[in-house]
């Protein structure tokens, strides 16, 4: 889910925990100098069956709307802190994306956005020591498996750990590791080039249209809806949106005319056909 997303920002990802990434956001704000960034948190959707947990369809609604209230709420203390340090509002974006894989949606997001500069945590803050490595695998997976254009910063406690430093040259797909202590290391750890040009492959192939996923969740639509910025949107995420009270556009940040929402029949074909032709998309 987003609200002014940028092409090229530096991307922060935060915990829903706010004691747990404040300090990795200030570390990014007072050491990068960024100008403009846009937060990212990946919410685990509540999930329960109504016919074995005893709750009805709209008590479960219920619940999901609290933790989505709660995700957004997160974000918008972190924005604060952003404001607090300089930052111009209307240059922190903020995305917040459904998965029940954090390091896999970050990955996802990485190639749909063409990510090229991530600060993500290391490691969660009790494990803080000097000399540490990664051990977070959410991070660890991210490091082997975010592609090679993308420059990642991991944090621990306000700390610098490691920087994967983002690459270009086509002819050398391995990434580039600065540790900032001595440590045995496995050499092919991080530097597998057939394994990057895989995911690589399998990342393109299930990758569907840009202009069939929702900008807010990044999930293909199924209920598409244009709202009054001229965007398309998954109908259920738009109207959470407006409903939790903003009258900005996710997309742009601009105000919007109106709360009217008009069904993009031509584009739910579109997508019904496409989905059709690629039984195998991972959604």
């Amino acid at each position: 889910m987003g609200e002014t997303l940028y092409s090229n920002v530096t991307y922060v990802a935060v915990n829903q925990d706010f004691r747990e990434s404040k300090l990795n956001l200030l570390w990014t704000l007072k050491t990068l100098r960024v100008k403009k960034l846009c937060l990212l948190q990946v919410h685990i959707p509540f999930s329960l069956n109504p016919s074995s947990c005893g709750l009805d369809e709209s008590e479960i609604n219920a619940i999901q709307d609290s933790e989505l209230k709660t995700s957004y709420d997160s974000l918008y203390k972190y924005r604060d802190i952003c404001t607090n340090e300089g930052v111009n509002e209307k240059d922190v974006g903020i995305s917040l994306v459904s998965g029940y894989g954090v390091g896999e949606e970050i990955v996802k997001l990485i190639n749909q956005n063409n990510i090229k500069k991530l600060v993500m945590g290391a490691a969660a803050n009790p494990h803080y020591s000097r000399g540490m490595s990664i051990t977070s695998r959410k991070a660890e997976y991210v490091s082997q498996h975010a592609p090679t254009r993308c420059k990642i910063w991991f944090i621990c406690k306000g700390k610098l750990i490691k920087t994967r430093e983002g690459s270009f040259d086509l002819g050398n797909p391995s990434d580039s590791f600065t540790e900032l202590h001595t440590s045995t290391q496995n050499p092919n750890k991080g530097n597998d080039p057939d394994k990057d040009h895989s995911v690589s492959n399998e990342s393109e192939a299930d990758c569907a249209p840009e202009d069939y996923l929702c900008p807010i969740s990044k999930d293909i639509m199924r209920d598409p809806h244009v709202a009054a910025d001229g965007f398309t949107y998954e109908a259920k995420n738009i109207r959470y949106w407006l409903n939790i009270g903003n009258d900005t556009s996710p997309n742009t940040g601009a105000r919007l005319a109106h709360r009217d929402l008009t069904p993009n029949y031509t584009l739910r074909s579109l997508i019904k056909d496409w989905l059709q032709h690629h039984p195998n998309y991972k959604h």
